[in-house]
């Protein structure tokens, strides 16, 4: 079999020590020109991003390994029309990811980013006694929405800090429902909104998730809540969001995706929102970084490489998507 992997020399360097000699690496550039001239013939791609055009004229594909849980910049309409490939994603990043969103919701509680900007500059406003006092974690009531690799993980990790844990699925089920202190399905979540102090969106993004953080939502969050969202932006109305936070209606929150993302990797000067979200203190907002750590990239490409020889030596693969469900 053949593998393409439209990234760098460094990156494909692990799919072939990874995949030796049972099956062949080719490599491309990003574009879909470039992919379909080098690896137009091949079974399987490695890659975050893969274009209609070419799912639709790589006639030998069968198989699609991301290398995150996202799969919002796979073609899925090229993958349906298809009906012979599967989509297998990566959740090797599920631990990294769970630790920036409490990074991000104590950024938020604690008032860091606010603090330490009035004290660079000389100001101690932030001292004992000031304006916003810190929020404790302690006690608190934690609603997770998405209780797969990464809510499971977030769910982990904030047990230690005596909360009262929460968590809302499609179903209203989950195999991780011993991490937390309940499960309940996201068509009866208002009340869990409503009693929540932070509120953690860990869900994919599908037909049914997109807007689901709406007006309505977020006039059933307290006043002292806090919203953090590692999944994606358009779970979120936009406008909405910036209205809440400016109002005061809730306290904070901490985003890492967006609805708006530059069109060359690492863009300059090319703000998230046309909303002035970076006016405001009572937000962080984070580049989508959630899942940038010293080992990750390695650690991904070397999952989706074993996944690959599960495919190549007859096996089934791991983290085949559901197509439909979108997860």
């Amino acid at each position: 079999m053949k593998v393409l992997v439209p990234y760098p020399d460094e990156l494909v360097k692990i799919f072939k020590d990874t995949l030796g000699d049972e099956a062949e690496v080719v490599q491309s550039e990003q574009s879909v020109e470039s992919m379909l001239e080098h690896g137009g013939d091949v079974e399987i791609i490695a890659s975050v991003s893969v274009p209609g055009e070419y799912i639709r004229k790589a006639s030998n594909l069968r198989m699609i390994q991301t290398f995150g849980a996202g799969i919002d910049r796979v073609d899925l309409d090229a993958v349906r029309e298809r009906d012979d490939i599967i989509l297998c994603n990566n959740h090797v990043n599920s631990a990294e990811v769970a630790e920036y969103t409490i990074s991000l919701l104590f950024a938020i509680a604690k008032n860091l980013i606010p603090s330490d900007r009035e004290l660079r500059a000389g100001n101690w406003i932030h001292r004992w006694g000031g304006p916003v006092p810190n929020l404790e974690i302690r006690g608190k009531k934690v609603l997770i929405i998405g209780l797969g690799h990464i809510g499971a993980d977030i769910a982990k990790r904030l047990k230690s800090f005596e909360v009262e844990i929460t968590a809302a699925t499609r179903s209203g089920t989950s195999s991780n429902d011993d991490l937390v202190d309940q499960v309940v399905g996201i068509d009866e979540v208002e009340p869990h909104v409503r009693d929540s102090d932070f509120v953690i969106l860990s869900l994919p993004l599908t037909v049914e998730s997109e807007g689901l953080v709406n007006r309505e939502f977020l006039s059933w969050m307290k006043p002292t809540s806090i919203l953090v969202n590692i999944s994606r932006g358009q779970i979120v109305d936009e406008l909405a969001l910036y209205e809440a936070l400016k109002e005061k209606r809730i306290h904070g929150a901490g985003i890492d995706v967006w609805w708006r993302y530059p069109t060359k990797w690492r863009g300059m000067t090319v703000p998230p929102s046309d909303i002035p979200f970076h006016e405001l203190d009572n937000i962080v907002i984070s580049p989508h970084r959630a899942a940038y750590s010293e080992h990750i990239e390695r650690e991904l490409f070397l999952f989706a490489g074993k996944n690959i020889l599960r495919l190549v030596r007859g096996e089934t693969p791991l983290n085949i998507i559901d197509i439909e469900r979108g997860y």
